[in-house]
């Protein structure tokens, strides 16, 4: 059996590789051939070539070794555009190479010439977009020229690979014969195309890894299984980190001699060499713990010590910030510590840099096969949507939590390919839920019982590429939702957002600083901009972020609903209420329901419940938050404290109520007002906030001017005084949440989020 690499590069590809290479005076590859050649060998390939960029000075130098023959990467153009193409020949000699240079500038001379000279050739990459040109009239082409093609290159993506051999597989004769009518020439000598593999290798990593299989075990075999087409591309397709690291290698090996790396070239030489220098001392930069040591408390930073080479680069490149950060903290401020630390960041910032531009590179010619793919053949179904979820917040007890929760359900009762990505250190027993775990956490200011998260870039970016999603969905703002939006546009994936909560108020109220909020609305309308959709949840959000300079058409305003069951009247217990406060004796209830925190007004609440002197009405907060310990402090006698309550609780707690007073100027939506209304209540809210749009005025609540206590004071006397109009506008409230059942809207929601039609999930 023949296995045979059929794409790879030697130190004669010296040419640079793009703009920066060139900029850096780097070569494509700086590999020995007979090095290649040693690597092919251990690693089960048994016949040898190297397919240099229009030189075949490679192959010469292993021309002695066994098993070898001649190969060349050609470079060639379509005469009519200058659209660039690349062929690979078999077995040639060197006065095939002179020929093929004077040939190339011509696609179609060029493949004349190895016809009539039978030389063995095969179409490189056919959706590699090299220079921006391709399209599909030389797809068509190729179709006419090429009876080989290869479907597998080490650098290039899965994708590009499918697609590729979808495209080959599906022209019929009579098909390729109407192409040829249209373009008035055909040059293809077999009716199929067959298909073969090689690693495209630059850097020596993977060479071999991707190669061509047949029967035989000469050279004269292959030759012969590329004529008839009985061949099969094997081994690994593309991948970014591989691509990326073979990158780096040619980097450093390029610039090893241009540059004083100092120790920081022993450990790259370590890692990508696998050399063990057990004496090397590592200088300032890195401290005084030798290489090798060094390079496994950086791998063991998460607890694993990969023993694959990319998974083993990876790890280190991906933990090489994080293992910094840990072991400067703690450390005494000091210029000397200050400048070391900014120092390090500057070395491990490149790799990261470089991982980045890889992904971007392949995003992009994943996205260019697909638009080819598309233009040819019609097909714009070709992949299902994907989203992935991203969300700061998930076990906390807040609005986006809870909707995450409500969302994550319904995703999987209609199999709706939606994935959650959430940091923590909690576990998570779910497959629609990946959990990065953090590398740094941290309370947040003002809310210490809220830890901000910030898992490792690297692996999110590594686990959205790999999985292909579609859309990228940020629910909040925060580290994850950065994260979402800076991976969108590296891979070119679209981005929605939400916009649940009012930060810049919240800055306002926390810090009463003008400037810290005038920051806040900055930082939002930097964050929102990007993204291709933008939900908010009420009409009153939509005009702000419209004040604040984002597009109209990018706001879609969505609306979530309430579980009719739960928040029903049917769960009303008169004696609720003195599990709390033993003394209550059947007063009516005037409740508060959400987080005990300033930004929610809790304050215009107790003063409201101070003016309510009246034995026969009670105040109750239910919940909890950072701002309760100060709250209890001076707590009114007429009011109830239950802290947290979920489930059959919650639920008797709003329907053994009979007023919702909800004085938060700061919802984005207003998700308890929507609960209380479902469960028969009467609501006051203020005039500011999103509350407000639940309310009919004098129908099911009353809007309430400036957030005025007196006010408030005033409503609930006129209610709790008419016991008719008090059961009238209760029974106002249960026809109003008629139309916002819950997982109907829910399903809404994620439409909207997908940015196409659910119709086949509701089926």
């Amino acid at each position: 059996m023949i296995k045979v690499d059929l794409h790879l590069h030697s130190k004669a590809s010296n040419k640079p590789g793009g703009y920066l290479s060139q900029k850096l005076g780097l070569s494509e590859s700086y590999v020995e051939p007979r090095k290649l050649y040693q690597t092919l060998k251990s690693r089960g390939m048994t016949l040898f070539t190297i397919t240099d960029h229009d030189t075949i000075d490679g192959c010469l130098e292993i021309a002695d070794l066994p098993n070898t023959f001649i190969s060349e990467e050609i470079t060639t153009y379509f005469p009519e555009d200058k659209t660039k193409v690349h062929v690979i020949a078999i077995d040639i000699n060197e006065k095939h190479h002179r020929e093929f240079q004077y040939l190339r500038e011509n696609i179609y001379d060029l493949v004349d010439y190895m016809q009539q000279n039978s030389v063995i050739h095969i179409l490189a990459h056919p959706l590699y977009d090299m220079d921006g040109k391709l399209n599909k009239k030389h797809i068509e082409k190729f179709l006419l020229l090429f009876d080989n093609w290869e479907v597998i290159n080490g650098t290039r993506s899965r994708l590009s690979s499918e697609l590729t051999s979808k495209i080959a597989q599906h022209y019929s004769r009579d098909e390729i014969e109407i192409l040829a009518n249209k373009y008035g020439f055909i040059k293809r000598r077999r009716d199929f195309i067959a298909f073969t593999g090689g690693s495209d290798d630059h850097g020596g990593l993977d060479v071999g890894t991707t190669y061509t299989q047949c029967e035989g075990s000469t050279v004269m075999d292959l030759k012969n299984a590329l004529l008839s087409g009985f061949i099969s591309a094997e081994g690994l397709h593309g991948d970014p980190k591989r691509l990326s690291h073979m990158i780096l290698n040619i980097s450093r090996e390029g610039l090893k001699n241009k540059v004083d790396f100092g120790n920081f070239g022993a450990i790259l030489e370590s890692l990508f060499e696998d050399k063990s220098r057990q004496s090397s001392i590592l200088d300032s930069v890195f401290g005084k713990s030798q290489i090798t040591g060094f390079i496994n408390n950086v791998l063991n930073l998460d607890g694993d010590n990969p023993r694959d080479k990319h998974d083993r680069l990876f790890g280190f490149f991906k933990n090489l910030i994080p293992y910094f950060i840990k072991n400067h903290n703690g450390k005494r401020f000091s210029i000397e510590n200050i400048s070391s630390f900014i120092e390090k960041g500057f070395v491990s910032i490149i790799p990261n840099l470089i991982y980045a531009s890889v992904y971007t590179q392949r995003a992009r010619e994943k996205h260019r096969s697909l638009q080819l793919y598309q233009d040819l053949m019609g097909d714009i179904e070709i992949h299902n949507q994907k989203v992935a979820y991203f969300t700061d917040t998930f076990f906390e007890i807040n609005g986006v939590a809870i909707t995450t929760s409500k969302l994550l359900n319904v995703s999987k009762k209609y199999d709706v390919d939606m994935e959650f990505i959430i940091s923590s250190h909690k576990d998570v027993n779910s497959q629609k839920v990946k959990n990065f775990k953090p590398v740094i956490s941290t309370p947040l200011p003002e809310y210490p019982d809220i830890t901000v998260n910030v898992p490792n870039f690297l692996e999110v970016l590594d686990y959205i590429e790999k999985q292909n999603f579609t859309t990228i969905y940020c629910a909040t703002p925060g580290i994850l939702g950065i994260y979402g939006l800076i991976i969108s546009k590296i891979l070119n994936i679209t981005l929605v957002s939400a916009y649940h909560t009012d930060f810049p108020a919240y800055a306002q109220k926390y810090t009463g600083e003008p400037f810290i909020k005038l920051l806040a609305d900055m930082y939002m309308k930097f964050f929102y901009s990007f993204s291709d959709r933008v939900l908010v949840p009420s009409m009153e959000y939509k005009n702000k972020l419209k004040m604040l300079g984002i597009r109209e058409e990018k706001l879609e305003v969505f609306r979530r609903g309430v579980n009719l069951d739960k928040f029903n009247p049917k769960h009303r217990d008169r004696n609720f209420w003195k599990v709390y406060h033993p003394t209550y004796n059947g007063e009516k209830v005037v409740l508060y329901v959400g987080r005990i925190a300033k930004e929610k007004d809790v304050d215009i609440f107790l003063e409201v419940a101070r003016l309510c002197s009246k034995k026969d009405v009670k105040f109750a907060i239910v919940g909890d938050g950072p701002y309760r310990k100060e709250i209890e402090k001076e707590l009114p006698n007429n009011v109830i404290l239950t802290g947290f309550l979920r489930d059959e609780a919650l639920s008797k707690a709003y329907a053994s109520a009979d007023i919702f007073l909800f004085p938060s100027t700061t919802e984005t939506f207003g998700n308890v007002v929507l609960e209380a209304l479902a469960s028969g209540l009467v609501c006051l809210v203020p005039d500011k906030g999103a509350s407000k749009e639940f309310i009919i005025e004098d129908v099911n609540g009353y809007v309430i001017p400036d957030n005025n206590p007196i006010d408030y004071k005033i409503k609930i006397d006129i209610l709790l005084g008419n016991p008719d109009i008090l059961q009238r506008m209760k029974k106002n409230s249960l026809q109003y949440v008629k139309n916002y059942e819950e997982e109907e809207l829910l399903l809404e929601m994620i439409k909207k989020i997908q940015l196409q039609d659910l119709k086949e999930v509701l089926t």
